[in-house]
């Protein structure tokens, strides 16, 4: 039997952009308990580059979700706030939204359709 080769099935990336005063994480891939710590990392960096912080979480290429995903997420927001600042949601769609919605979560996030929308959203 062939050993698997691991790394190949649970990829995931956390792209962190500037556009303004306005900073975007792309997040990619799988996010759960073994891709939490990166996205984490991403994250409390980014509440942390502007004076007030003003987030978007991209999550249009992200294909899973878990509670360790959300949590990190839900921190992320309160971080954000307790700085004067705020987190926003993009690309939301398919079992993403769903589980935003099973967590009773939908309404804790802006959430928008696209990076263009919740910036502008963000800037208002």
């Amino acid at each position: 039997m062939d050993e698997a080769d691991w790394s190949e099935i649970n990829t995931f990336s956390a792209d962190t952009g500037l556009h303004g005063d306005v900073v975007v994480v792309r997040i990619a891939g799988e996010l759960d308990m073994l891709s939490a710590p990166s996205l984490r990392s991403s994250l409390a960096e980014a509440v942390t580059i502007k004076a007030l912080p003003r987030i978007v979480v991209d999550a249009a290429d992200m294909t899973f979700c878990d509670s360790t995903g959300l949590a990190v997420l839900l921190r992320a927001r309160h971080l954000a706030l307790a700085a004067g600042g705020s987190l926003a949601l993009s690309g939301v769609k398919g079992r993403f939204a769903r589980l935003l919605a099973i967590a009773g979560l939908e309404n804790r996030f802006q959430v928008y359709s696209s990076i263009d929308e919740a910036i502008d959203a963000l800037m208002r």
